[in-house]
């Protein structure tokens, strides 16, 4: 672990720590891409400033930077550039715009921990940059994330403000670390659905430390946002960081499966050029009917993701609240209904593959 990065609660604090640091207030704008979490445009409204939305590209379900340069404004302080499901953003092209006006860019690496563009690790291309160790991400503390900061003004700006973030409570720490020792042996493709269900049950109760609040999910900052990472959450990751090559070589070979098999199932795999090396957090396909083929997986005990629902998942509706106005980026919103996306962690062996293969064979 680096000692010069910033280690919080969640990802999300980061994001919203690397923000406060750059100066970001009322009357700003942040740009970020109309494909992705409702927690990113929340950490720029809880600073006052307003998030502004660009369409995707539909290859690389990754902010496209063609329609980049229309939204700058004589307000915009910086990019939030989001490397979805793994797969890299064209940095050339967006570094080339940001310099252009002089403007920050914020790296989104919560999915691509492990992923390279041009032979260069992800993080290190912008300003800064965010992770993420949270239950669904590369590598997990349960919770949690951290920050990249590679801007010598900005380190000691973040070196000034980090001590203001509290410590998570003992109860916090404590249900954390039971979760994850439940996690670890109980989360199982077999058993996802019912897991996922039953722990997005618990967390809306209050009973489990869940990903996302119920304020969160209504867009109001909780009172105790502004956390640390403990020092429960930190020994984890040191330890799963001992393992990120072996857990992203299990991964690559997941997929080179995926890609393999897929044709058979009628699905074209994905196509990139040499410039970008994925590490895919999730492998995501297109389908005919997202809605149905979901259930389907459901009740067939298939392990299967939904990313993204909406254009600020998982928000179907209420999105003015993070200033998304319906028909801003119709590609993203379109995408929205016909992707779902293919497990690779390291539970998922080949009889899994296999498995969900041959039921994408039959409903696809």
């Amino acid at each position: 672990m680096n000692d010069f990065n910033f280690y919080f609660f969640k990802g999300r604090v980061a994001l919203y720590a690397i923000l406060k640091a750059m100066g970001v207030q009322a009357e700003d704008e942040v740009i970020l891409p109309g494909f992705t979490c409702i927690v990113v445009p929340n950490a720029i409204i809880y600073l006052g400033a307003k998030p502004v939305y660009v369409d995707i590209d539909q290859e690389t379900f990754n902010i496209d930077p063609s329609k980049l340069e229309e939204e700058i404004t004589k307000k915009t302080r910086a990019i939030i550039i989001q490397h979805t499901f793994g797969i890299p953003a064209d940095m050339d092209k967006i570094l080339k715009i940001a310099r252009k006006y002089n403007l920050y860019v914020i790296e989104d690496s919560c999915h691509a921990i492990g992923t390279r563009y041009k032979k260069k690790e992800i993080g290190t291309f912008g300003d800064a940059s965010f992770f993420s160790s949270q239950w669904s991400k590369p590598i997990t503390t349960g919770l949690g994330g951290w920050a990249v900061v590679n801007h010598p003004e900005l380190k000691e700006r973040m070196e000034r403000i980090y001590p203001q973030f509290m410590e998570p409570s003992s109860r916090e720490v404590f249900v954390l670390n039971l979760e994850y020792l439940l996690y670890s042996k109980l989360m199982t493709p077999p058993l996802f659905w019912l897991a996922q269900t039953t722990f997005r049950k618990l967390s809306s109760l209050g009973v489990a430390v869940g990903s996302s609040t119920n304020e969160e999910l209504q867009c109001k900052m909780p009172f105790d946002y502004e956390k640390k990472m403990s020092l429960w959450q930190k020994k984890v990751l040191k330890k799963e960081l001992n393992h990120l090559e072996q857990v992203i070589s299990h991964r690559k070979w997941i997929v080179s499966q995926y890609e393999r098999l897929l044709p058979q199932a009628g699905i074209q795999p994905i196509s990139l050029n040499e410039d970008y090396e994925p590490a895919f957090l999730r492998y995501p396909v297109y389908v005919k009917d997202k809605k149905r083929i979901l259930e389907l997986a459901r009740r067939n005990k298939i392990e299967m993701g939904d990313w993204f629902v909406s254009p600020v998942h998982p928000n179907l509706d209420g999105w003015e609240k993070v200033f998304y106005k319906k028909g801003t980026c119709p590609k993203a919103e379109e995408i929205c209904g016909l992707v779902v996306n293919l497990p690779t962690h390291p539970k998922i062996k080949e009889k899994h593959v296999t498995k969900l293969i041959d039921f994408m064979k039959n409903y696809t």
